[in-house]
């Protein structure tokens, strides 16, 4: 049997190879509404760049596209589960699908289950903190970490979550020891924050901006390579106390596994072209993140590029779960 990644690599190239059909269509595709199988809860980041692609998407197929959040394995699961007939598509991303697997033991196989369609989106992390939490660096929170070693808790949106991650390889890599909580998507995790019950988190930029505008989340630091330009005033986490962190996610569209190519070919030159227009690149980047739209060969290659990486970064720094 071929290890996942390198049947990956076949998938990708064998897309590679059949780039004469990326302008085939299937005329009678799509009669009804699709559904967008979201594995977060309402409110989430994930939930809230879904509805920017369901809303976007559907204008342009001429059917509505309508979101079903359904938490965490148990909505990929219903994702592929689905009829391989271009009528479910499944938000899929890096902590999903290329570091879940490494951390705990999964129903689904990332490469035979799912098929790529297109990435749609880049997102950095936020560090952020309760306003009451007596720091305003990541210098100063790895200090205080480290003088009260698992005395706070961080909050994340679920195992294997890209907030989950980037949590967990700070830790490493400031050598520090915190409590770390799992709540059901990134809502709770950072009410968790907001009401006091955890002090400190990682999570995906998207929709949290209004939280740190009212003042009920303190934004530390962002886990990219620079600054964006929504908070400019706020570092990245490695210019502000800890050189050599990146934690950026991103987040693509799927379907099951033997959906008809002609109608993977259409979803994704439809997604392509609509996040080129220069209203839905504002829309996300008002979110902190960026629209970013691929081939399916380049996101299957992406897949199994972080599945390598995330996976050996997971080893590590001893990230399990079971």
């Amino acid at each position: 049997m071929k290890h996942p990644v390198m049947k990956a690599m076949a998938i990708a190239a064998m897309l590679l190879g059949s780039a004469c059909l990326a302008g085939a269509q299937d005329a009678g595709y799509p009669s009804k509404p699709i559904r967008l199988i979201a594995p977060e809860v309402v409110g989430s980041a994930t939930d809230l760049l879904a509805r920017i692609v369901a809303q976007r998407l559907g204008e342009a197929l001429g059917q509505p596209v309508n979101v079903v959040n359904n938490f965490g394995e148990a909505g990929l699961m219903q994702g592929v589960k689905s009829p391989p007939d271009g009528y479910t598509i499944i938000y899929g991303s890096a902590g999903t699908l290329a570091l879940l697997p490494h951390i705990k033991k999964v129903a689904f196989d990332s490469f035979k289950d799912f098929t790529p369609v297109a990435r749609f989106v880049i997102s950095p992390t936020l560090l952020a903190v309760n306003p009451s939490l007596p720091v305003n660096s990541t210098k100063e929170l790895i200090d205080l970490l480290k003088a009260n070693p698992n005395k706070y808790r961080m909050s994340t949106a679920g195992a294997g979550t890209a907030g989950h991650f980037a949590g967990e390889m700070f830790i490493a890599m400031a050598g520090v020891k915190s409590q770390v909580v799992h709540y059901k998507g990134g809502g709770p995790a950072i009410a968790a924050i907001v009401d006091g019950d955890a002090q400190w988190t990682f999570a995906p930029i998207a929709g949290r901006l209004p939280h740190v505008r009212s003042g009920e989340l303190k934004a530390i630091a962002t886990g990219g390579t620079h600054r964006l330009s929504v908070l400019p005033d706020v570092p990245t986490v490695a210019e502000s106390g800890l050189p050599g962190f990146n934690a950026v996610g991103w987040g693509g569209i799927f379907v099951p596994n033997g959906t008809p190519q002609p109608i993977v070919d259409k979803l994704n030159a439809t997604i392509v072209a609509f996040l080129a227009k220069p209203e839905v690149k504002e829309q996300f980047a008002v979110q902190g993140s960026e629209a970013a739209g691929s081939t399916p060969a380049e996101l299957a290659a992406l897949l199994a590029q972080d599945y390598v990486h995330l996976g050996e970064v997971a080893k590590s720094i001893g990230m399990r779960l079971d």
